[in-house]
């Protein structure tokens, strides 16, 4: 899963977005046989690898008026049944024009 939140100077949330991407299994162990999409597949030859290659995701922030600056953050979030780890997380304070 990927969590997007952006808040204003005051803490108040202007974006709050999660986009969740399923992750690409195989039919056979040691990644052999056709890609599968199916949980119970996924887990049991334990081939959670996300497909090879890069993907873009754009998020879009209303951002009142008179605010200067915004706090966003991202986090890339693993997870398996209701086993969760999170991955990757960055915070930048934006400052607008």
């Amino acid at each position: 899963m990927l969590d997007v939140t952006a808040k204003d100077p005051q803490g108040v949330q202007i974006l709050g977005e999660t986009k969740t991407f399923n992750m690409v299994g195989y039919t056979q162990p040691n990644r052999q046989g056709q890609t599968t999409l199916d949980n119970w597949l996924i887990r049991s030859w334990q081939d959670n690898a996300i497909p090879s290659g890069t993907s873009t995701h754009t998020f879009s922030v209303t951002v009142p008026a008179g605010t200067r600056e915004i706090e966003v953050s991202a986090s890339l979030i693993y997870q398996v049944g209701d086993n969760i780890s999170p991955m990757t997380e960055v915070s930048r304070r934006i400052t607008l024009n």
